[in-house]
Formats: C-alpha cells, structure tokens, sequence
C-alpha cells in the first residue's frame, strides 16, 4: 500500500513538471546585428592645406621700429632715423642690407644742394641681407647691386680695419642684424654719380664659402668692365626697384626739405 502511494505521487510529479515546461515560453534567440549597407562611392578627397599666411604687418613694423631704435641708440644717426620712422614698412624689400650715413654726412650733402635727390635713398639699400663677414668674403672692385636700376656699390677697400664702398668707411658694422636685414653705418653719403654708373645686370648672390670648389674663372673683362662682379645671373635689382613705391621717397624728400 505504500509503495503504491510512493508511485502515484512520484507519477503526479512527473506529470506537473511536463506540463510546466510546455507551458513556459521559449527563449529568445538574440538577431546578429544588421551590418549597414555598403556603398559604392568613392569617398572624398581630404580638402586642401591653407596657404600659409604672410607675416602680420604688425611684425613689419616691429623691425623696423627695432631698426630705428639702433639707429638712435648710437646717436649718429638721427636723421636717417627720422626718415624710417615716416617709411611704410611694407614697402621695404623682403631681405635687405642698409648702408646708413651718419647725421654729419647728412648734413653735409645737404648743405652742397638745394633739393634733396630721391635716388640716393634707393641706391643706399642692396636687395639682400649681408652682414660684415659677408661683405669682408667680397674682394676690392666687387660691386653690389642696389634698389636704384643699373646702379652698384663699390667695395673700394676690403680690409676688416678699414673696409670702404664707394670710399667712404663702414664705421659702424653690424649696427642692426636680424634674419632679413642688416644696417651698416657709414662716414659719408654714398654718391651714385661718381661710383654707380657702371652697369649690374647680375643677381646677387653670396660668394662661396672658403674652401668649397671653384667654378673656372672667365676670360679677363675689358678694360671698360674691369673689376669683380657678384655672382653670373641676370640681376632682379631693377625689378624690386620698380616696385619700390614713389611714395616713400616723396615723403623721405618732404621730411629733408622741411627738416633743413
């Protein structure tokens, strides 16, 4: 009588658990994810890198005003300092090298005139940075160009103690130096008339360095073009020239006239 007991509730068991599963709702199986759809054009091209933008006029005048600072820190050179402070900075040449006449010489020329030349500024300014050991690496008779066309400076002595252009002294070297310009300061104004009328129609360039292969020298000159010339390449001198706007030297001229 137990056994059976024992069986019918066993059976009954059984029986609860069956209908439980098939009542139970099945599991969910999880959908792989959709991948998105693939497409056949192709894809754009990177957009281009800006130009680089050009050095803010606020940094054109900073050098010049530095410029003019060394100018004035020296004490000889206040006039010249005078008519910078009246220039456009954005009308200077990109790389420069000033010869700077002291206020004596100044003066002096212009005792000897009654109108102030507008070429002698131009013609004061070669169209590339050389400082003095750049300058000392050119031999006697080298000629640099200049912003006035067809006009060069003569280097009339090479010697560190004494070295001349246009035989006037370089008697301040290196008065100002940065990575575009340099400002030499010399005993006299420079005379285009007398020492610049021998045509340059070369591009400058930098001699080269001591020590490196020498290209062979060309025949002799004539007489008429005796003397060294900077470099073997068509000069670009008379373009920056033309570039250099009237106006600087109109007001470089008002400011001399009005100051004497």
């Amino acid at each position: 009588m137990a056994i059976s007991l024992s069986f019918f509730l066993l059976l009954l068991l059984l029986l609860l658990l069956l209908t439980s599963i098939k009542a139970s709702p099945p599991m969910p199986v999880p959908s792989p994810l959709a991948s998105p759809p693939m497409s056949l054009s192709p894809a754009p091209p990177p957009s281009p890198p800006s130009p680089a933008a050009a050095p803010p006029p606020r940094e054109q005048q900073q050098q010049l005003n530095n410029i003019i600072d060394a100018l004035i820190g020296t004490g000889d050179f206040g006039g010249w300092a005078n008519l910078l402070y009246s220039a456009d900075p954005s009308t200077l040449p990109i790389t420069a090298t000033l010869f700077i006449p002291s206020d004596n010489a100044t003066a002096a020329a212009a005792a000897t005139t009654t109108t102030l030349d507008p070429l002698i500024f131009p013609y004061h300014i070669v169209p590339q940075r050389l400082s003095f050991s750049d300058l000392q690496r050119f031999t006697t008779h080298s000629r640099l160009p200049t912003l006035l066309p067809t006009m060069s400076i003569l280097i009339t002595n090479n010697t560190p103690s004494n070295f001349t252009i246009d035989d006037s002294p370089i008697t301040h070297p290196d008065l100002y130096l940065a990575s575009a310009v340099s400002v030499h300061g010399v005993a006299s104004v420079l005379e285009y008339s007398l020492y610049g009328n021998e045509t340059f129609p070369l591009k400058p360039s930098l001699p080269p360095e001591v020590g490196t292969a020498q290209p062979t020298p060309p025949p002799p000159p004539p007489p008429s073009m005796a003397g060294e010339t900077w470099g073997r390449r068509r000069s670009d001198a008379a373009c920056l020239c033309t570039e250099y706007p009237v106006v600087f030297f109109g007001c470089l001229c008002r400011f001399c006239i009005q100051d004497s």
